[in-house]
């Protein structure tokens, strides 16, 4: 156990994962229907989980921003998915979280991205299976 503890200690030049609530990596159904995912972006680019799986129906997204020093948004882009998702969190501060809703019908590959870090690979996919 020592062992392990001091290996630890070694600088690690990859960013920490942002932390993530409990259920961060599954979608969950409300007694209303409505399938509900909390999305975690932080310092590093990244949103945990960047990939998940809804069907179709009302869908609800909560960008969760744990970072510390960046500002995240949540976007579908238009025109590159079955259907276009008008909903956006345009802003989210450092330790703040927004929801959306919104509902889908036609199965597919939906990208979203962080408007603000598109281009350092801040992007995720949600799929909408039968």
């Amino acid at each position: 156990m020592l062992a392990a503890a001091s290996s630890g200690c070694a600088a690690n030049p990859e960013p920490a994962e942002p932390q993530r609530s409990a259920a961060a990596d599954e979608v969950s159904v409300g007694s209303d229907g409505v399938q509900s995912i909390t999305l975690v972006s932080g310092d590093d680019f990244r949103f945990v989980p960047a990939e998940f799986t809804v069907r179709p129906g009302q869908v609800r997204v909560t960008l969760d921003n744990a970072a510390t020093q960046l500002t995240h948004s949540l976007d579908f882009p238009p025109s590159v998915s079955p259907d276009d998702i008008e909903e956006s969190i345009p802003v989210v501060a450092p330790t703040e979280s927004d929801t959306i809703e919104f509902s889908v019908s036609t199965p597919g590959e939906y990208a979203f991205i962080c408007s603000f870090h598109e281009a350092q690979g801040h992007t995720g996919l949600m799929t909408v299976a039968e």
